[in-house]
């Protein structure tokens, strides 16, 4: 059983109002962890009042203000500092990158906690920085973090791009139900999930230069067609 950490007394400080910080106040309300929260829309003291009593502060706002908001309130800096960006390095905050995508709708409690966190080698341990969260966690040095992030960018968000554009294309061009492919996006995940390694299916791994001759051919005047060349060329590169 995994051992959760002494429960710090003071309330988590959440700055910021969007869609990660509605997942982290729920995902803290369902632990019964106290949360004080602070966003420039609607609070009009400033943040270092509103938190006062938070030893912990998360800065769930946009990556390009985390410096600029510490700079703007530094008698912030008494506490301690905590961003989710994947990319972000810097001295000011430490870092601790959810592995994980946020959509609209709020999760439940286990899939919150299966989140891993990706923090930098060297800093404070999970159970200090998040004090009263279990997740798993990894530490990573801290000028790889853009390169990671790169990749979780690709995998999680580009991924979504491509399974869009299915989608859209057999609801207006054929009009098929874009839950008709939801079976195959089910079962790549899947297989993703038991072996990645052996998941890629089609003209790639056939080495069909025919197939994907004529792919991308039927994709002229289409975007995509460059980056179905793009997936080719990187997939000859790395094999």
């Amino acid at each position: 059983m995994r051992q959760v950490p002494a429960l710090d007394a003071s309330p988590f400080g959440i700055v910021g109002n969007g869609r990660v910080a509605s997942h982290f106040q729920h995902y803290l309300h369902l632990l019964g962890l106290p949360v004080r929260a602070w966003a420039r829309r609607v609070e009009t003291r400033p943040p270092h009042d509103a938190l006062s009593m938070c030893r912990t502060v998360l800065l769930l706002i946009p990556d390009t203000a985390i410096v600029p908001f510490i700079e703007a309130w530094p008698a912030l800096r008494e506490k301690r500092l905590v961003h989710c960006s994947g990319s972000l390095v810097t001295p000011i905050a430490e870092a601790a990158h959810p592995l994980m995508t946020f959509g609209p709708e709020l999760y439940d409690l286990p899939d919150y906690e299966a989140i891993p966190f990706i923090l930098d080698d060297g800093g404070t341990p999970f159970a200090e920085l998040l004090p009263g969260l279990a997740n798993p966690a990894f530490s990573i040095p801290a000028a790889d973090r853009p390169y990671y992030h790169a990749l979780c960018v690709m995998a999680g968000n580009f991924s979504t791009l491509l399974w869009v554009k299915l989608f859209d294309e057999l609801q207006q061009r054929f009009d098929i139900p874009p839950s008709a492919a939801h079976p195959y996006l089910g079962r790549v995940t899947a297989n993703m999930m038991v072996d990645a390694g052996r998941a890629l299916t089609g003209p790639l791994s056939r080495g069909d230069a025919d197939t994907i001759a004529s792919n991308l051919k039927s994709l002229d005047g289409d975007p995509f067609q460059a980056v179905y060349a793009a997936f080719v060329r990187a997939y000859e590169q790395r094999a």
